[in-house]
Parts: C-alpha cells; structure tokens; sequence
C-alpha cells in the first residue's frame, strides 16, 4: 500500500516536537520518525485528507514555527526507511534495544533485537523509555502481563525476559501485529501471544497481574475500565503516552474507579503512572 509521508519542521524543536505527535496520532498517523529539526509522520494514502493537517500546534508554545511537507510513498521496504534513522537505545545501562543492523559493542543484562518497520514503540520515545525503566527493577516471575497498544512488542519482550509466563500484546493497528509477531520470533520469546483489537479484544476470562498502557490520553480515559476489569486483586498498571499537565486527569479516572496511585515519574515533558488495584 501507499502511504503519505508529512515532514514538519519545528522550531523550537522541543516541546513542538512532541506535541504534534500526539495531534497527529489522534488524527490516525500510524508511525514517526524523529529528525534533527522535526518529524516525519505516515498514514495511509487512503485515509489522508489535507484537512488532517489543519489547526496543528495550536497550543501556545512561544515564538512555535512550522513548515510541513507532504509527498506520496509508494509501497516499498519500510525496513529500509528505519535504518537511515533508528540507532540503539540503552535503558539505565540495563536494557539495550537495537535493531539487527546494529553491531554490539558491549553487552547489557537485557537485549532486544527490533526490526521497528512502521510501528512505535523502539524506545526512543519518552513514553516507551519510561515503562521500560519501570520494568527493569520488577520481578515479574510467574506473572500474567497485558501490553495493550503493544507497538513493535517491545514491552511484552522485556516483560517475559523479567520473568512473566503469560503474556498478551495488543494493537489495533495491522503493522503493529504483524510487526510484534516479528519481533517475538526474533527474540526467541515463547510465552507472548499477539492479538489484533482494542479493548473489546481483551480476552474475556483474561485477568493480569500487571497491565502496561502505554496509548494516549484520550484513549486511556475512554478504555480505562476495560482494563481494570480484567486487573487481578492488587495487581498493578502501568499508564503512559501523556503529559505531566495530564496527570490530574488521569488520576481522576484511575482513583474512579477503584485505583491506587503508586508513582509517577517523568521525562522530557512525558509521564508515567504507576497504579494498583484493590488488594481484596
């Protein structure tokens, strides 16, 4: 298929950059690449309207300016896109997540191998750098995980290596399922099982013990109860994919519906929060 590729250049480029990715995943791009004065967004050729590029960055960043380009990507090997813009990432000197190209100059106690073709989710965004730091000091052995909006399954792998057995990956996006099933097959995981959906596609008799949500703002609001119906008592849920100005309202929602706030950490602007679940 054919995709659009829209290049914006920002400047400054942060927090610009970081917003208009928000703005535009909610208007249906499917992956980003970061670039020294920008992005790079795609969506589906057919599911592009110029209208979609209308009101952008309207928040009040000072002295924000942006130029956007837009051009037709033929179907092609994708793969080839990411390699001349994916470079490795090493998580707290604990984690490093590469992509096969990559060579390995030392080793670290946790490797991931990803071929992040069009699927978010390689680490480089704040969102995903900050579970997987969540997840390194967790002792998940035995655990049932839910990564829900799985991306490349980046999360799910980390959590098997960290000792979880049952495991489900979740996008709704087509790319990121097939691309999770690449990515679990290459890093030999054997215990994760990928599922095309959203929320409605929780397996009904599914109960976690740790549940990692790593979408939007927007999206984690309307799922939220979906989510905690299938939480086992006092297990814990890992938010993510907002701003630190979110937080309030995502606490409210959580604390609603029976949460208990643990944490919240934050990076470049980005923030997790970490919740439990009533322990009776």
């Amino acid at each position: 298929m054919n995709y659009v590729e829209v290049t914006a250049m920002l400047r400054p480029l942060l927090p610009a950059r970081e917003v208009l990715v928000v703005e535009l995943a909610e208007r249906g791009f499917e992956s980003f690449v970061e670039t020294d004065d920008g992005l790079k967004a795609y969506i589906q050729q057919d599911q592009f309207t110029p209208q979609l590029l209308e009101e952008l960055m309207t928040s009040e960043i000072p002295e924000q300016w942006m130029e956007i380009v837009t051009v037709v990507i033929v179907d092609q090997n994708w793969n080839a896109q990411w390699e001349s813009s994916f470079e490795p990432i090493i998580v707290d000197n604990q984690c490093l997540i590469r992509a096969p190209f990559h060579a390995v100059e030392q080793t670290y106690p946790y490797t991931i191998t990803i071929e992040p073709k069009m699927s978010f989710g390689t680490g480089h965004h704040a969102t995903t750098h900050l579970i997987v730091s969540a997840l390194l000091p967790m002792d998940c052995t035995g655990m049932s995980v839910l990564d829900m909006g799985c991306g490349t399954g980046v999360l799910a792998i980390l959590a098997e290596m960290r000792g979880a057995k049952t495991i489900d990956a979740i996008d709704i996006d087509e790319w990121a399922y097939e691309n999770t099933l690449e990515n679990v097959e290459r890093n030999g995981s054997k215990y994760i099982r990928t599922i095309q959906g959203g929320a409605e596609a929780i397996p009904s008799d599914a109960r976690y013990d740790l549940i990692l949500a790593n979408i939007n703002r927007n999206i984690l609001t309307r799922d939220m109860h979906h989510y905690v119906e299938h939480m086992n008592p006092g297990s814990s849920i890992l938010f993510s994919g907002f701003y630190e100005s979110d937080q309030p309202e995502i606490r409210s929602c959580a604390e609603a519906l029976g949460l208990k706030f643990v944490a919240s950490h934050s990076r470049q602007e980005w923030t997790m929060m970490h919740f439990t679940a009533n322990s009776h």
